[in-house]
């Protein structure tokens, strides 16, 4: 089977969705699908220097070599119109190639790139689902809202409605987007995580209070995360336990006038000296932070999936998160972290048991969630079901 998959962007500054497919289609080709991405040099506010375009090359995933072709991105010079940006070679191409190909899988909807590249598809009768990223959630739906209103109306209502099938992450996912009533078939299938060679000695250190309580965040520094209300909650545990050592490290980054606005709230709270800054991390360095953590903190107010709770969950390391991850209800039922509302009371009550080490119990409980259901080995097998189901019509 030769599936081809279309996504804005595979950089790493736009977070866990598009870094999950290079992941992906490596796991699908070790399951023997002549799977490859198409894709352009988008990478958060620039482009991606190094990245070849206009023909095929490797990037590695999960000890995979995986096929990429990436076209250059154009951005409007005028800064009202810079999220229509386009890749007039990505859609030439398709335009020329989708034929050759049994399946499409497109990720995202409102951008140029895929959802007129699902109208080509449409045209040319080449079957296809689309991975909804969260778009149809009921927060994202209402940021930039004219642009989406827009697309819907110009092009991604038939696009959905043309799709053989609908990929969430996360039944909470279905569920939102199910306010528009779309009759298109779906499916919920979440994205994996790899799993880490080793862990850290310290997941054997439960309870020695020597060491200070530490808190990870990872993820985009972006509004919706609310790392403003964690610094709020942390500063009124520093004002109750001023004897207890805990250290937050942050790690992602985003817009540098919104860091500079967290950084800047944190430093007038008090929490400098217990917060370290750690800026985009990958690889060796993401695992050790992972790894190393007692808690991963994540309070947004919406994620359709939370791919980085994952990570933290293969990890051993146990979660808090808020209501709004997709994750929280497993979590919950696992007995693999806490949840919480995002509010600063909530999270300070919730946040004051983390003064303390979990519990090996917990830890394991943290892994095995993560095994059972994020496994890639696991989720690109039913995946090829669901594409073999779609291509039944």
């Amino acid at each position: 089977m030769r599936v081809l998959h279309l996504i804005p962007s595979i950089s790493p500054l736009r977070g866990g969705p598009s870094q999950a497919v290079l992941a992906m289609v490596a796991a699908l080709r070790q399951q023997g699908v002549d799977a490859s991405i198409l894709t352009t040099n988008d990478h958060g506010p620039g482009v991606q220097p190094a990245m070849p375009l206009g023909r095929w090359h490797e990037q590695e995933a999960l000890g995979q070599a995986v096929p990429v072709l990436a076209f250059g991105r154009w951005n409007p010079p005028v800064r009202a119109l810079r999220e229509f940006a386009i890749a007039p070679g990505f859609s030439r191409w398709l335009g020329s190639h989708a034929g050759g190909y049994h399946f499409v899988h497109v990720h995202a909807l409102f951008s140029c790139t895929t959802s007129l590249g699902m109208a080509q598809l449409r045209r040319q009768r080449v079957p296809y689902i689309l991975r909804t990223i969260g778009q149809l959630n009921r927060w994202s739906l209402v940021q930039s809202r004219s642009r989406k209103q827009l697309f819907l109306k110009l092009v991604d209502r038939a696009n959905l409605q043309g799709a053989r099938a609908l990929h969430f992450t996360s039944e909470a996912e279905r569920e939102e987007a199910g306010d528009l009533h779309f009759a298109t078939p779906s499916f919920v299938l979440p994205l994996g995580v790899p799993a880490p060679p080793g862990l850290s000695l310290r997941h054997q250190l439960v309870g020695n209070t020597a060491l200070p309580t530490r808190l990870l965040f990872l993820s985009r520094l972006h509004p919706k995360k609310q790392l403003p209300n964690l610094f709020d909650a942390l500063a009124v545990l520093k004002q109750y336990h001023p004897a207890k050592l805990w250290q937050l490290d942050i790690a992602g980054d985003g817009d540098p006038e919104y860091l500079q606005h967290l950084q800047h709230h944190c430093n007038a709270l008090g929490l400098a000296a217990q917060v370290k800054w750690h800026g985009f991390v990958a690889g060796a360095a993401k695992q050790a932070l992972l790894q190393t953590a007692d808690w991963f903190v994540l309070p947004s107010v919406s994620e359709n999936f939370g791919i980085a709770a994952a990570e933290a969950l293969m990890a051993c390391t146990p979660v808090v998160l808020s209501p709004g991850v997709a994750l929280a209800a497993d979590v919950h039922a696992a007995q693999a972290g806490l949840v919480c509302e995002p509010t600063v009371e909530a999270l300070a009550s919730c946040l004051e048991q983390c003064l303390e080490p979990p519990s090996l119990q917990m830890r394991e409980a943290a892994r095995q969630l993560a095994e059972q259901q994020f496994s890639w080995s696991s989720i690109s097998r039913r995946l090829m079901g669901h594409y073999e189901i779609a291509l039944r019509g």
